[in-house]
């Protein structure tokens, strides 16, 4: 099928028409879920390209749910989570601990909190009442093809996740780095057909070793091909740092977020909080205020 073409007055007006529908709203279409980030992004846009990157253990499966949470809140949006890594019954445990700050490690043992039975009832209104859903698969493009095709006939997803791409099948390329630059080209492409946003979680490379093994990660630590940082409209880094107070010989492990791209306006570095128990992050008070 050929793309439509339009005049550059064509192209102006439907601009107008989203910059005015996006004040009529007063909000970001798609937040984030974090201030500091919906501030310098607006949430993410549909046609837009994200990743979430970071080491393993840093929190960027984390960060993914709680956006696949926040963006699929309003009822009128759909939102698919494709996960390479993890099974779907953890990510949905997950989900309703972060929302619930409940601890996952008790709720894997079957010990609940007294107060269990409201916000199970909660969390199954909440989830039943709104269009989230998760596919263990997606290892191949074609797959996400037929997922779409099959799943969402009459009505696409307004925002897609894919955790973690460094896993997808590059064998039939011979060269996981030519695997990685077409999918994501591929991801860009639909993106823009299908006029709907897409978030990448990505791995960074391990720390070198020696004097600059304590630096802090940038974006060219994305792991695998450079292709990934050249195609996305926005980039985050997700990691921590553990730091000892000499006096009282005790380690503080510290979490950030890095919006190291934005294609769109400015980047930003924050000190954020990160509540592991529940996979939660949240704004520091100083923030907030």
């Amino acid at each position: 099928m050929v793309a439509e073409n339009k005049t550059i007055l064509e192209y102006f007006s439907e601009a107008i028409g989203i910059f005015r529908a996006r004040n009529a709203r007063g909000n970001p279409e798609f937040p984030t879920g974090l201030r500091f980030l919906d501030d310098v992004t607006d949430g993410i846009s549909k046609g837009e390209v994200w990743i979430i990157s970071g080491r393993s253990g840093g929190g960027k499966t984390s960060l993914a749910m709680q956006m696949f949470r926040s963006f699929g809140a309003n009822p009128e949006h759909t939102v698919l989570f494709l996960s390479l890594e993890m099974k779907g019954w953890e990510l949905s445990a997950r989900m309703f601990c972060e929302m619930n700050d409940v601890c996952y490690s008790d709720l894997k043992k079957g010990i609940f909190p007294a107060d269990f039975k409201a916000k199970e009832e909660s969390f199954k209104k909440h989830v039943m009442l709104r269009d989230y859903e998760i596919f263990e698969y997606g290892y191949k493009f074609e797959e996400i093809e037929k997922i779409l095709q099959t799943a969402y006939e009459k009505k696409k997803p307004d925002v897609i996740f894919i955790d973690f791409i460094q896993l997808i099948e590059w064998r039939a390329f011979g060269d996981e780095r030519l695997a990685l630059m077409e999918y994501i080209r591929k991801l860009k492409e639909l993106a823009k057909k299908l006029n709907i946003g897409i978030v990448v979680v990505s791995q960074l490379r391990r720390q070198p070793s020696g004097a600059d093994h304590q630096r802090e990660p940038d974006i060219t630590d994305l792991k695998g091909s450079g292709s990934l940082e050249q195609t996305a409209d926005k980039v985050m880094l997700v990691y921590k740092r553990e730091e000892r107070n000499i006096q009282s010989n005790l380690t503080t492990t510290k979490y950030f977020i890095h919006l190291a791209k934005n294609r769109q306006g400015e980047t930003v570095f924050k000190e954020v909080g990160f509540y592991g128990e529940y996979y939660k992050f949240v704004e520091l008070k100083s923030e907030e205020n």
